[in-house]
């Protein structure tokens, strides 16, 4: 039995031969799947002071009325992606099958479009700013995916 080993495709780890590509590929959806599952969490654990705060964000833009539709919308979606971001992780590493992680993170990709959009709408550019750096992790995952 190998403990630990490393090969030119992956890495040998009690016998279990792990490529490289799978590793990246549940690495990046267990990031997307803490992010997006906490902040999901975290909506549904305090909604009245998150639709407070989106109420208030989005007061003077067309999106006025529209606050917990959108909460509501986001919060599925968040929730959802990071759920099944979360588990392609363990699928792509133990079983290899990669199409939990994939649509994991391509519902992340829809939602941080979303988020964008309201960032955007709202004039919050240094908001929107700090959403770039996980939109690219995210589409990086979705080639690792596919590589």
């Amino acid at each position: 039995m190998t403990l630990l080993a490393f090969s030119d495709s992956g890495l040998v780890f009690f016998d279990y031969d792990f490529s490289y590509l799978n590793i990246m590929a549940a690495v990046i959806s267990l990031f997307v799947g803490i992010i997006m599952t906490q902040s999901g969490l975290d909506k549904i654990f305090n909604w009245e002071s998150e639709l407070e705060f989106m109420t208030e964000k989005f007061s003077k833009t067309i999106l006025a009325n529209l606050s917990t539709i959108g909460l509501i919308q986001v919060t599925i979606l968040e929730t959802l992606s990071g759920l099944l971001s979360l588990l392609g992780a363990a699928m792509t590493l133990f079983y290899g099958d990669k199409s939990y992680g994939i649509v994991g993170l391509l519902l992340a990709a829809g939602s941080f479009c979303i988020l964008m959009a309201g960032q955007r709408i709202s004039k919050d550019y240094d908001g929107s700013a700090a959403l770039v750096p996980y939109f690219i992790l995210i589409i990086f995952g979705l080639f690792v995916y596919s590589s």
